[in-house]
């Protein structure tokens, strides 16, 4: 059985996300007490007993959700499930990169704490905005940001969320234009969402910049577990492909479509830190497989069950009969 694992990204964070692993889990416990020892934080207050405000925050909901996704994947693995396929949507690739060994874990808080600091700082000196768009083709929609961009106000489809269903972020002007002209070229929906959902925009180049220096201090290494990265949507294993696939996702698109269908031959798919959101995006995309997700020590335990349950039946090749002549 091929089991795979995905991570949700930025907006699914909830109060109370790994509360009950938290409790029956030593292994969880211990990750919450290194991440609160690296950033100095009180991961189990932030986490289990603030409020969504607090937690949304971009400071806080980073590390929060790479902390919960990670150790309950690392609870499973210490209950003897083992991946063979894990990508993550946005930032669940940071989890999905620490799972698969290409980032430690104190390295992947480190880079977030980081990556949250300069984008806030940022975001300060930049009119930017994002907006859902749903009905239009891709082609279609690329051609709209192009027709409404300029030098000084540019607007790109940063995720590609499916067929016809993307996100568009950039300078506010241009995306307003953008919205508007997408909604009378017969647009089903276009909707704001926070720009932290879907920051992949060559806007945010100089936050590249300013991580760059700190990368020299992360040792990236090559991956024991196939990752399907977000910007080329294909299997990476070394650690420079590591490395340039968390510094891209910065300023590339994201292709989760494409991402999903890397999961085609995958049986059981797994959800960690559960997203309502991603949950139903799966189920929508493969109707016919099994996909589970992880909250409590029961999921796991069920997990467990469905493999012993759905294992091939090996059936052993009939041994040659020797036929002894007799003299």
């Amino acid at each position: 059985m091929k089991i795979g694992m995905l991570f949700p990204g930025y907006g699914s964070q909830f109060v109370g996300m790994g509360k009950e692993l938290y409790d029956h889990s030593r292994v969880v416990q211990e990750y919450f007490e290194e991440a609160s020892n690296c950033l100095d934080r009180n991961f189990v207050k932030l986490c289990f007993a603030s409020s969504d405000a607090e937690l949304s925050k971009l400071s806080n909901a980073y590390p929060a959700l790479f902390l919960v996704s990670v150790a309950t994947a690392a609870a499973c693995k210490e209950s003897g499930i083992e991946l063979d396929l894990v990508a993550g949507h946005g930032l669940g690739e940071y989890s999905a990169l620490c799972t698969a060994k290409g980032l430690s874990f104190p390295d992947g808080l480190y880079l977030l704490n980081k990556l949250s600091q300069f984008y806030l700082e940022l975001r300060e000196q930049l009119d930017v905005k994002a907006v859902m768009v749903d009905g239009l083709s891709a082609r279609k929609l690329k051609q709209i940001c192009k027709d409404n961009s300029s030098v000084d106000s540019e607007a790109q489809i940063s995720v590609y969320e499916n067929k016809t269903e993307h996100v568009v972020t950039g300078h506010t002007e241009a995306v307003n234009a953008v919205a508007e002209t997408a909604s009378d070229a017969g647009a089903d929906k276009v909707k704001t969402v926070q720009v932290e959902e879907g920051f992949h925009t060559p806007i945010l180049t100089e936050l590249v910049d300013q991580l760059k220096m700190y990368l020299t201090k992360i040792d990236f290494k090559d991956v024991n577990i196939s990752l399907i990265t977000n910007v080329d949507a294909k299997p990476v294993q070394s650690a420079k492909q590591v490395q340039n696939a968390v510094m891209r996702q910065i300023v590339e698109p994201l292709y989760w479509h494409d991402v999903l269908k890397q999961f085609a031959h995958i049986d059981l798919i797994l959800v960690p830190a559960p997203s309502k959101l991603l949950l139903n995006e799966l189920s929508a995309y493969y109707p016919d497989k099994k996909i589970m997700a992880i909250q409590q020590v029961s999921d796991i335990e069920e997990i467990k069950k469905y493999i012993a349950e759905n294992k091939p039946v090996i059936v052993p090749e009939q041994a040659e009969q020797v036929v002894v002549q007799e003299v």
